[in-house]
């Protein structure tokens, strides 16, 4: 059979919305940021498109008059809290002339109030940032969680401007506010939320969600309920967090407690197991919900390693009858060692773990003589109450050392925070790569993380004074915004440096995408092929991946299932082309193109085709070209008495027949 070189067309259906649509916002949505990301469907013949935005329907009070290439568009400039606003888009058809199109559509969006301001007996307190050295900043927003006083987070621009928030499950004498109540403890390079949340209480303490507050997947059981200190998706593709796990232990002799114990009846001779004592187990469930790992440190522990020297045995351990033993708030899977680094606030301990076997490779941590291991190693580093334990690209450890006992361990003249990047060796001793102190009054005695960012700088958050500030590798701050945390508002967890809220952002742009002379929309094809624009929209660097699918029953089929991934660069873009099958004796069929960004799979572009069959005049041999090749053959025909009938393409001045008036025309189409 002859091959074709065929025209195109289609229906385009994308996001299962009617041809034509706006899509983002939705019409009457109330959005919880204030960067709005704008997107629409591909319109005939567009080169571009004009998007109106205004404060009323009437759009005379244009906030947003702006041209896009694509059809997505984020403003981070215009908008505000609490407001309401419409828009429109139309296509730009000609370049020179501003043509116009039609305006495809109206909708309508509100945004809804910024997180409430900080109150100190009922009194406002401001929050201030200080940009020293703007030029060696990194780019983008800091991402805040906090759980007090109820489970919330939000994000800033480097001016300290909040830009999102999650919204809080509260009510105060002095403010009323609802929202998912959802405080975030982790955000991975792909942009990625996990975290607490208090919505539905206890069905979502472990859950991930994306930047518009749709949960995604949430933890399945209610009756344990997900510790808030860590939770996420592993690089497997499951998920995993810490749950409490009981046993019944002693309670110290010789501890400053001991004897308010004892006045009530216990023995508290280090020995007799009669309290209560819990510590965090490690869970992995897939995406099904079922736990397919754990790892119980009740089974790989000694109650005889405990904390006796940070205060951990108090007057609220007594009134709360249970002692909180490893208070276990960080860790890291790595799959490619198959081991997991956990971090025990309470042991000031970080322990390697074997995955899947939960042997424990070593501890590292305080010499024996503090109670916490008689086989630490790295004794010397002396780091206590750590948090956020990290493994980094180059195999070395970052982490949060709270330093709550480095009077006692390090002779500091006061408690020192300090972060700390070290590289362990052969699993058994030590070396520092970088250091951090921190001054004196941002001495973090509780929660606190670090990130090492693209440019070098860490990104360090303290609960002294609740400060998230940024550091060079020189170990200079030169930014610092401070949340005034000794305040109603004052608990903050972790921070995060992210590059945008909008890491599903892409467009699909395919190729002469036109109207016909029977004014369907359609892809005119001018080779063999049909061809697509991947856009990333985002700030991250993400896979994207895609089925494409000739929907035609039975086995003749003008293209060939294809599925695959395409890495894109923040910002950058990507083609497919997909060929058609010159084998087809068909002349229509149906398609299906699907793409979604790897990480954010609620993100998935559904395009449907209707697919026509054409011929390309001049391509005598279907090759997808017109060149000498469609010359030798159109004058071996001429020469042989071939029919306009046997070669319709080769016609180009259409008087059904071929001659040398016919050469001279694709000599031309060639040389031209």
């Amino acid at each position: 059979m002859r091959s074709r070189i065929y025209i195109i067309s289609f229906l385009f259906l994308l996001n299962s919305f009617a041809f034509g649509n706006l899509i983002r916002p939705s019409d009457g949505d109330e959005l919880n940021y204030i960067h709005i990301l704008f997107e629409w469907e591909q319109q005939p013949d567009a080169i571009g498109y004009n998007l109106q935005v205004s404060t009323n329907e009437l759009f005379n009070n244009l906030i947003l008059d702006v041209d896009e290439t694509y059809t997505v568009y984020i403003d981070s400039d215009n908008f505000n809290w609490n407001d309401t606003y419409y828009w429109r888009v139309r296509s730009i058809m000609d370049c020179d002339g501003c043509e116009y199109g039609d305006w495809i559509g109206t909708s309508m969006f509100s945004i809804s109030q910024s997180t409430p301001p900080y109150i100190d007996e009922g009194v406002e307190i401001e929050s201030s940032t200080d940009i020293y050295q703007d030029d060696l900043l990194e780019d983008g927003y800091v991402a805040i969680g906090a759980f007090s006083p109820g489970p919330h987070s939000f994000i800033i621009d480097k001016y300290g401007n909040e830009i999102w928030n999650s919204g809080i499950l509260l009510e105060l004498e002095w403010m009323e506010w609802s929202g998912d109540g959802f405080m975030l403890n982790h955000i991975n390079e792909y942009g990625n939320i996990s975290g607490y949340s208090g919505l539905n209480y206890p069905y979502n303490t472990g859950t991930k969600i994306n930047f518009d507050l749709d949960f995604l997947w949430s933890a399945p059981t209610p009756e344990i309920q997900v510790d808030m200190h860590e939770f996420k998706q592993i690089s497997n593709g499951n998920y995993m967090g810490f749950q409490n796990e009981y046993a019944v232990g002693p309670i110290p002799s010789n501890n400053d407690m001991t004897e308010n114990f004892q006045a009530i009846g216990y023995q508290a001779d280090g020995v007799t197991p009669e309290f209560p004592w819990f510590g965090q187990k490690i869970v992995e469930w897939n995406s099904d919900h079922e736990v397919v790992w754990s790892w119980n440190p009740f089974d790989h522990f000694t109650m005889d390693d405990f904390d006796n020297y940070g205060g951990t045995w108090s007057m609220n351990v007594l009134a709360q009858n249970e002692y909180d033993w490893l208070h276990s708030n960080a860790f890291h899977f790595d799959e490619e060692e198959s081991v997991i680094y956990v971090s025990h606030r309470h042991l000031s301990r970080i322990s390697k773990i074997a995955y899947p076997s939960g042997d424990v490779i070593w501890n590292m941590g305080l010499p024996a003589e503090y109670n916490t291991g008689e086989n630490n190693i790295c004794t010397e580093l002396g780091f206590s109450f750590q948090h956020n334990i990290q493994l980094l690209d180059d195999g070395s450890l970052l982490f949060f050392d709270n330093g709550n006992l480095s009077e006692m361990l390090l002779g500091d003249s006061n408690p020192t925070t300090r972060i700390r990047r070290i590289r362990v060796i052969d699993n058994s001793y030590c070396e520092t790569i970088w250091e951090y102190e921190l001054p004196p009054n941002l001495f973090g005695s509780a929660a606190g993380s670090v990130q090492l960012l693209d440019n070098g700088n860490y990104s360090i958050y303290t609960i002294g004074t609740g400060s998230v500030i940024e550091v060079t590798p020189e170990q200079e701050i030169i930014w610092k915004h401070t949340g005034n945390i000794n305040s109603a508002w004052g608990w903050y967890y972790r921070a995060y440096k992210i590059p945008s809220i909008h890491p599903d952002a892409f467009s699909v742009i395919a190729d002469n995408y036109t109207v016909d002379e029977n004014s369907n929309n359609i892809i005119q094809i001018s080779g063999n092929s049909l061809d697509f624009t991947i856009i990333n929209k985002s700030g991250y660097s993400l896979p994207y991946r895609y089925m494409f699918s000739d929907l035609m029953d039975g086995g003749d089929q003008l293209f060939i299932y294809d599925e695959g991934s395409v890495d894109i660069e923040p910002y950058g873009s990507a083609e497919l082309s997909f060929t058609v099958n010159s084998d087809a004796e068909i002349t229509s069929t149906q398609i299906m193109l699907s793409i979604w960004p790897d990480y954010h799979e609620y993100a998935l572009k559904e395009l449907m085709f209707s697919v026509s069959l054409g011929s390309t005049l001049g391509d005598v041999n279907f090759d997808g070209l017109v060149n000498v090749l469609d010359v030798v053959l159109l004058v071996n025909s001429v020469l042989n008495g071939g029919s306009a009938n046997d070669y319709p393409q080769a016609d180009l001045n259409e008087d059904g027949l071929l001659n040398v008036l016919d050469v001279v025309l694709i000599v031309n189409i060639i040389l031209n």
